[in-house]
């Protein structure tokens, strides 16, 4: 294995787990913080190197060997920071930066803006993931990587065909997937394949799709033998993560309670969320959680602020006879400990976030699905120009080979998945899956400059 070397900026959770991590590989690592408290802590408990300063500084950035760095990660917990330190590192010659911001939005929305605006490689919400890991929990999905098309109405999902799920034994055609939806590929051990209806996955490929994320969902409820409908789910916390999480639970679950310590809070919840059952309570109250019949959920998810009080909510449910119990945990240390201990399924956004990067890492820095499997296949994006042989022309009287499909459509802020009878129209954006051996095609149909 050859050694390379990382800079990560910020000595906080992510930080020091990615850090530990990379060291213990063998690699060489510096670490970035301007809190001298650090320093020593991690002089005393890391075999990396370490310097003080602000990370949005040339000569801390210098200082840190930034010009001969494989990789420089800004995980501070400031996203201008980050997204300023990100722009500097290319600057200065780092080739590849991977940033770390908070809020979902930020990469479902503005992520490919964001990238390019600061020349980040890798944009990774700690808020995303984790809301990710929580409903792959909760529903039993497998969701591997997700991708977000027109402000996050569309997106591009790998998920995992496990046995015994509903899509093995079937082909597609038979399987009669949601029309929001377009099954693109097939992926078996680096191998891509783009399907026809008579195909059908089989168990251990990754099946790669694009559309609503309702749609999807569908999909991968029917790729999951570990997929169930829920009656009653309880969220405890209605921070920013406790709201992402009951926007992704609807329509999946028949009843939601969301309890919330803060009033005025409860009743922001309470008019986002009119279909559900918003609780002005406190979720370590045994009353509370008895009152509002806790014992009787399928799922028990807290979410709030806190590790204590998460853990000590997942206990009071345990208690009451709550089903799954979820509970987020910052201090990664804690929490395989917590996960024995208490029988529950502990979520720690910050190493979730390090294991994405480390896993961006080990993929030779392949940063999305949209470049994939060592260059086998891409997405690209073109606009449909008047001197296009596709321009007015239906999908289905379209000739382009197997390897090459119009995955989407972007048209006047709409986001469609065609069909056959679909005809492209003049400044419509297409979404193209593009098998490698097939790239040159793209230019004879498509013809212009690539949408970003």
């Amino acid at each position: 294995m050859d050694m390379k070397r990382f800079v990560i900026m910020g000595a906080g959770e992510v930080g020091r787990y990615l850090a530990r991590s990379l060291s213990g590989s063998g690699h060489a690592v510096t670490l970035i913080d301007s809190d001298p408290a650090k320093q020593k802590m991690i002089e005393e408990r890391l075999d990396v190197s370490f310097v003080l300063g602000n990370g949005t500084h040339v000569p801390t950035l210098e200082a840190a060997g930034i010009a001969r760095c494989d990789l420089f990660v800004a995980s501070s917990s400031s996203d201008e920071a980050n997204l300023a330190a990100s722009l500097l590192a290319k600057t200065l010659g780092a080739p590849h930066t991977v940033v770390r911001v908070a809020t979902a939005e930020d990469v479902t929305r503005y992520g490919r803006l964001y990238e390019k605006t600061f020349r980040a490689d890798l944009l990774l919400s700690t808020q995303l993931l984790t809301t990710t890991r929580v409903r792959n929990l909760v529903l039993g999905y497998n969701t591997l990587e997700i991708e977000y098309l027109a402000g996050g109405a569309l997106q591009i999902r790998r998920t995992a065909v496990e046995a015994d799920s509903e899509l093995v034994g079937k082909n597609l055609a038979e399987a009669r997937l949601p029309k929001d939806c377009l099954v693109l590929a097939f992926i078996s051990n680096g191998r891509v394949m783009v399907p026809t209806g008579g195909d059908r996955p089989q168990v251990g490929d990754d099946v790669l799709v694009i559309g609503t994320p309702r749609a999807i969902d569908e999909v991968e409820r029917r790729a999951s033998r570990h997929s169930r409908q829920l009656g009653l789910v309880v969220v405890a916390g209605g921070g920013a993560t406790g709201h992402a999480v009951v926007s992704n639970l609807e329509g999946r679950v028949q009843q939601l309670k969301l309890i919330e310590q803060d009033r005025r809070r409860a009743e922001e919840l309470a008019a986002t969320f009119p279909q559900y059952d918003i609780i002005h309570g406190d979720a370590t109250d045994l009353s509370v959680l008895a009152s509002e019949g806790v014992g009787n959920a399928q799922a028990f998810i807290a979410l709030t602020g806190h590790d204590e009080a998460n853990l000590m909510a997942c206990l009071l449910a345990q208690e009451l006879g709550a089903g799954q119990l979820t509970a987020r945990v910052q201090k990664s240390e804690t929490s395989n400990l917590w996960k024995k201990l208490a029988l529950l399924d502990v979520v720690s956004p910050r190493t979730i976030a390090a294991e994405r990067i480390r896993a961006y890492i080990d993929g030779n820095y392949e940063a999305h699905i949209v470049s994939f499997e060592n260059g086998a296949a891409a997405f690209m994006q073109r606009r449909i120009q008047a001197a296009s042989p596709a321009a007015g022309e239906r999908l289905a009287d379209i000739e382009v080979p197997r390897g090459l499909i119009v995955a989407a459509v972007l048209r006047g802020g709409r986001a469609m998945i065609p069909r056959g009878d679909h005809r492209l129209e003049v400044g419509d954006d297409v979404v193209l899956f593009v098998q490698r051996e097939e790239a040159d095609m793209v230019h004879l149909v498509f013809p212009g400059a690539e949408q970003g």
